[in-house]
């Protein structure tokens, strides 16, 4: 009854908290909508809509090809050319130094170097991202360093997160970078719920959330777009649409034109845009927050592109891709281009980069030059120090946990010999774990888990 009771008084002072700004006050909201029906006496099953067009401001050789997408700030312009770059040959050395054993895990994104920077550029600093794995170029563009991308790889002491997170789970609260999280969908609802903290704050700022056309069969996806559409939450939800949930195709994902129609049936704007034009996606970015503020409600994107790698270094896209597959997508690959060209000849037509050709691979020497630096610069950085996982977590340490912490320093200083922490001065304990026997291993995580 006590908990109960708890429970009670903590829902009281939320909704006394959200006052005029509660559940209902949205500005869009019409009830007549919801019992205006139109009767019909003709029986029709409809077993279609019109099919969603994919918008583009871009053609294959860079000529703009809807004016009003003309970008007007040339610093911005040149961030996304010049992150693009970055970002495809940073992945061509992190992907190498997976195969030599240098780094535990890495995410390519061949042709889909456009969607992080341009929606970065589109959107505000200030606005807050739920990424999904492939949103390097964001993190880029919002200040990090092919350096810092391998430290939250590592979970370093250079590391935002402190090596707390899965690698590639980025968390930086100075750049508006909220926790990423594993399981396959449940960040989308992360996003809808933060979106809705924003407007029952009155504040304008959006959260931009991003996950892929495999996440979109999860259920998280139907709760997290309906209670975003329901309630009115400040949130642009951005698919990204592939082809591919690692192995599965997207015509085994599902039977309809993709994931923006089901924008409609939620009760929100959507659209598709093609994600190898980095000019459309940055324009329908900019747009998009737009219309979320305007509406106080959500907006469903779909960028429309192709995985060109593997999924992960855990995969073998070979294994499913095979020629056949490969040459009747062809027309569509060919439809779609090459993002870093498309963009970089439309940039050297306005006259804000000469000689296109010779811009991009002086770039990329430099780039390559920097990853493989910034490699060797975290082979040497250590992890933190194996005291900082039980911080962060309570106002206040609680008596077990304390207990927990010093039991710890006892068995390591009993059994520390075994444990690489001389060569490691400041490892933080369970990543260490990856360096030592099998059997020392399950020791130490048994003491570790029970104790």
């Amino acid at each position: 009854m006590g908990f109960c009771r708890y429970i009670r008084q903590m829902l009281r002072q939320v909704f006394n908290r959200l006052g005029k700004a509660g559940i209902r006050q949205v500005s869009w909201k019409n009830m007549d909508y919801y019992y205006n029906y139109e009767f019909t006496n003709k029986m029709e099953f409809i077993d279609h809509t019109k099919r969603f067009p994919v918008f583009r401001a871009l053609d294959l050789e860079g000529n703009l090809i809807n004016p009003e997408c003309d970008i007007k700030d040339k610093a911005k312009a040149l961030k996304i050319l010049n992150i693009m770059i970055t970002h495809r040959e940073m992945d061509k050395v992190f992907n190498s130094s997976h195969r030599q054993g240098r780094i535990t895990f890495y995410v390519t994104h061949l042709y889909e170097e456009a969607i992080g920077p341009a929606i970065a550029a589109g959107i505000q600093d200030n606005d807050f991202a739920v990424m999904q794995c492939r949103e390097h170029g964001l993190v880029l563009y919002r200040g990090y360093t092919p350096e810092d991308i391998l430290h939250t790889i590592k979970g370093s002491t250079g590391d935002p997160a402190l090596g707390k997170a899965l690698t590639f789970h980025f968390a930086d609260p100075k750049r508006c970078i909220l926790p990423l999280s594993a399981p396959m969908g449940s960040k989308i609802g992360h996003g809808a719920g933060a979106g809705y903290a924003l407007r029952v704050k009155g504040e304008k700022r959006i959260v931009v959330t991003f996950f892929g056309d495999g996440a979109s069969s999860e259920g998280d996806c139907h709760a997290a777009l309906n209670f975003a559409s329901t309630l009115g939450s400040q949130t642009l939800f951005v698919c990204r649409n592939n082809g591919y949930a690692i192995s599965t195709p997207i015509y085994d994902q599902y039977a309809g034109d993709g994931i923006a129609p089901r924008g409609i049936g939620y009760g929100m704007p959507a659209i598709k845009v093609d994600g190898c034009d980095p000019l459309a996606v940055y324009f329908v970015a900019q747009q998009a927050r737009k219309k979320v503020l305007e509406r106080q409600g959500p907006v469903l994107m779909e960028t429309i592109a192709y995985r060109g790698g593997d999924h992960s270094t855990s995969d073998s896209s070979a294994l499913y891709r095979t020629p056949e597959v490969l040459a009747k997508l062809k027309p569509f690959l060919d439809s779609i281009g090459d993002p870093i060209q498309r963009f970089g000849k439309y940039l050297e037509k306005k006259g804000w980069v000469t000689d296109f050709p010779n811009y991009n691979e002086t770039l990329t020497k430099q780039v390559n030059v920097e990853c493989m630096k910034a490699t060797q610069t975290i082979e040497n950085t250590p992890f933190p120090n194996r005291s900082i996982m039980f911080d962060g977590v309570y106002e206040k340490m609680p008596w077990n946990v304390t207990e927990q912490k010093e039991e710890l320093e006892a068995h390591l200083k009993k059994f520390g010999n075994v444990y690489p922490l001389d060569h490691f001065k400041q490892q933080h304990f369970f990543l260490s774990l990856i360096h030592i026997s099998e059997p020392t291993r399950r020791y130490a995580i048994s003491y570790a888990v029970f104790c």
